[in-house]
């Protein structure tokens, strides 16, 4: 057994550890031997693997382009071009799953037509003068030769004790010198994307990925290999720690972020089993699953697809490498129930998946600034995701827009993979002026649920989520664009509430520069969607003044309802050479120079979503409705400036309030940064500082949160006797009183984040 020593970096520190070559043979990086003559007994993996093979071998060219291609097996780089399209990086994608699938196919069955076709393919590539396109990207290493770097390690691999020695040793030359060094010597230079990730992060994390694996290929039989692998897994870490964050967020979105995180699982399990390097234990692991199962929707099938991912019917789910890596190396049931909501099946998704109840509804992604709010983890449930954050990388002119999944479908949609503003293949039949129309729909504002002003979009500008509040009772955000409309527009927000699992509420504000300007509310879905406006269709380029809406998909609806103003104008609109994408409602306002538009929303199956809706009368300054749930009425009211006003039959002094009555029931109330909520004559919530609450009474349970930056005391409405009561989130002693004649409780508290339980007897 050959022993190594790799030296990996952390930080500024660099620390010596001495590693065994676990697997000191080949093949070695998928699949050992041993493992491969088990494999080989079942004929459901060997059926499946003549089947994709036979279709690779069938191939005389390649299909990633009509117009530009290569030959195949015996493939002469590809022809110059002077267009500045990136014809490599899908032409060596497709070459790198041809080496790949016919490797697999030899390794398994053994028939030698796979071997042979291979062989001759990758003995083309190897003469190939190098492994990035010549005239696209700067002679620096890309998309391209991170496919062929990793195509060739792989068959290598597979291929290694079949293949003639002159052409292993061709082969194994080319890995190192058009792969490997070419990749390592451009992460030295200052200012390269190989050398920090914020730069390109898929970029980033893919080419270091080549690096890694054409390491791990090559060890013991190039000397530099060892240093090849120690930089990759120091830039692995280096990602991880910068890219992924604190949260699971990846700032290119689920699809050019599972791009980058699934090729370094691949890097890092081919570590863990070739050289026993165990990267697994990153801070940045054992959050990565929680972006794709909040953003996943409810009925499973597609993720969220904001940014250049997918399209209007969502986007394919993804980080689906990481998710498998997560449940085998940790056991995730919540990495179980994702693969299962995506499609997979398999012994191990269906002994530990179960649906992640003991999670939040909602959860904001901090680094990305991306919010997911749901009604609850069923099939029928209802996902509202909103990205606000960076203007930057595959990111699109959106900040503040929402989108809604009802099941498995995208009823408020967004466009996804954005049509760039540059001349396209003339196989794509766009001319100039369609690449314009759709440059402009899906890259821009106007196709996305934000909002426009006099007309007008977003320029380049980051946003931000700058408040969220979890608590039992609701969920609220506060996502700020206010940069991103230019000198025009100075306030900009958009606030949304959660009351699961009824209805959400959003509150635009805005303010401009002094002059009264039109605000429209954008509420886009797919092709085909349909629209009603007070009950009866809006047909295209007409508009109808009202209050509600509502969007119809293939099985679910949205139901839209606006309080402030009491009356909008609706118009539906569908661009030209944009019909692929959906169509739209402009919700439009008077002019004002300052506003908040209120309006709330539902979903469910089609015919039968509810949404009641009223004004309240309340003080000046404070946005408030009333919305009808089943037998109780809830009055929900924001308070920007904090002080004490009267909504209704309901007092508070704080920026945010709820509460739900039902009879003589308040069954839940919220408090957000305040000290007092009271309804009729009943107090609610009092504190000595400010505090954010909520509270729900479900049978026989109260159940509440309170969060407190210091010190305070607070009393709660609590009408349930007490048989239990139970305080989490306790660092130091935490006094609690319980008045049950006075159904109250009474908490005395250091600060930071609490909960509280009390059953009933």
């Amino acid at each position: 057994m050959t022993v190594i020593v790799c030296a990996l970096t952390i930080g500024d520190v660099q620390a010596a550890e001495d590693l065994q070559l676990k697997r000191d043979g080949h093949p070695r990086l998928e699949a050992t031997t041993e493992e491969l003559a088990e494999y080989r007994g079942d004929e459901l993996r060997l059926a499946q693997a003549r089947s994709l093979a036979d279709k690779v071998i069938a191939k005389t060219r390649t299909m990633a382009y009509a117009d530009y291609f290569v030959a195949l097996p015996k493939c002469q780089p590809p022809p110059a071009h002077d267009d500045g399209w990136p014809y490599w990086t899908d032409l060596c994608a497709e070459l790198r799953r041809d080496m790949e699938t016919t490797a697999r196919a030899w390794a398994l069955t053994g028939e030698r037509k796979y071997l042979g076709w291979c062989r001759e393919l990758m003995i083309a590539v190897s003469q190939w003068p190098q492994w990035t396109d010549p005239d696209y990207g700067n002679g620096q290493p890309g998309l391209d030769t991170h496919s062929l770097t990793l195509g060739m390690c792989v068959a290598w691999d597979y291929l290694h004790a079949d293949l003639p020695e002159r052409d292993r040793d061709h082969m194994r030359r080319a890995i190192a010198e058009k792969g490997a060094r070419f990749i390592h010597e451009y992460g030295q230079r200052d200012g390269s994307y190989v050398q920090q990730p914020g730069l390109w992060p898929n970029g980033f994390a893919m080419i270091d990925t080549a690096l890694g694996v054409a390491a791990l290929a090559l060890m013991g039989e190039d000397e530099r290999a060892q240093e090849w692998l120690d930089a990759a897994l120091d830039k692995a870490r280096l990602f991880m720690r910068e890219q992924g964050g604190v949260d699971g967020g990846l700032v290119e979105g689920l699809a050019y972020g599972s791009a980058a995180v699934d090729s370094l699982t691949y890097l890092l399990q081919a570590a863990d089993d070739v050289a026993g390097v165990n990267l697994f234990d990153e801070p940045y692991l054992a959050q990565a699953i929680y972006f794709p199962l909040y953003f996943v929707a409810p009925g499973g099938g597609s993720v969220a697809n904001f940014g250049d991912n997918g399209g209007p019917e969502g986007c394919a789910p993804t980080l689906l490498g990481t998710a498998s890596a997560m449940m085998r190396t940790q056991q995730s049931p919540e990495a179980a129930w994702y693969l299962k909501q995506a499609g997979l099946t398999g012994e191990t998704i269906e002994r530990l998946a179960t649906a992640p109840t003991h999670l939040p509804l909602a959860r904001h992604f901090r680094d990305i600034n991306w919010v997911a709010m749901r009604t609850g983890w069923g099939p029928r449930d209802t996902l509202l995701a909103l990205r606000s954050g960076a203007a930057a990388h595959h990111n699109h002119r959106d900040l503040n827009s929402i989108i809604v999944s009802w099941g498995r479908e995208w009823l408020l949609t967004d466009p996804g993979y954005q049509i760039y503003n540059r001349p396209y293949p003339a196989e794509r039949n766009m001319s100039e002026q369609i690449i314009k129309n759709r440059h402009a729909y899906t890259a821009g504002t106007v196709g996305h649920n934000a909002l426009l002003v006099d007309g007008r979009g977003q320029i380049a500008r980051d946003g931000a989520v700058t408040e969220f509040v979890s608590t039992p009772a609701m969920n609220c955000l506060t996502a700020d664009a206010s940069q991103a409309y230019g000198p025009t527009v100075q306030t900009c927000l958009r606030r949304v509430v959660s009351v699961a699992p009824d209805y959400y509420v959003v509150f635009d504000r805005v303010v401009t520069d002094g002059a009264e300007r039109t605000v429209e509310t954008l509420l886009h879905t797919g092709p085909s969607g349909r629209f009603t406006v007070a009950g009866t269709a809006l047909t295209t380029d007409t508009e109808r003044v009202g209050n509600e809406a509502r969007v119809r998909g293939r099985e679910g609806e949205v139901a839209v309802r606006f309080t402030h103003p009491s009356e909008v104008t609706f118009t539906h609109r569908r661009l030209p050479d944009c019909e692929t994408y959906g169509h739209f409602l402009s919700v439009a306002t008077p002019p004002a120079a300052d506003q908040t538009i209120c309006w709330a929303l539902a979903a469910g199956p089609a015919g039968q979503v509810r949404l009641d809706t009223r004004p309240v009368d309340a003080d000046e300054g404070v946005t408030a409705l009333q919305v009808r749930v089943g037998a109780a009425t809830d009055t929900l009211a924001l308070n920007p400036t904090g002080g004490e006003v009267r909504v209704g039959e309901m007092r508070l002094r704080g920026a945010w309030g709820l509460v739900r009555g039902e009879g003589r029931d308040l069954p839940r109330y919220a408090l957000v940064s305040g000290t007092a909520l009271t309804y009729g004559s009943r107090e609610l919530v009092t504190s000595d500082a400010p505090v954010t609450v909520g509270a729900v009474v479900d049978g026989g349970t109260f159940e509440a949160s309170v969060t407190c930056e210091g010190p305070t005391t607070v009393t709660l409405h609590c009408p349930v006797g007490a048989a239990t009561v139970e305080v989490g989130g306790v660092s130091e002693v935490v006094e609690v009183t319980l008045d049950e004649a006075g159904e109250t409780v009474t908490l005395t508290l250091a600060g930071g984040e609490y909960t509280l339980q009390v059953r009933g007897r």
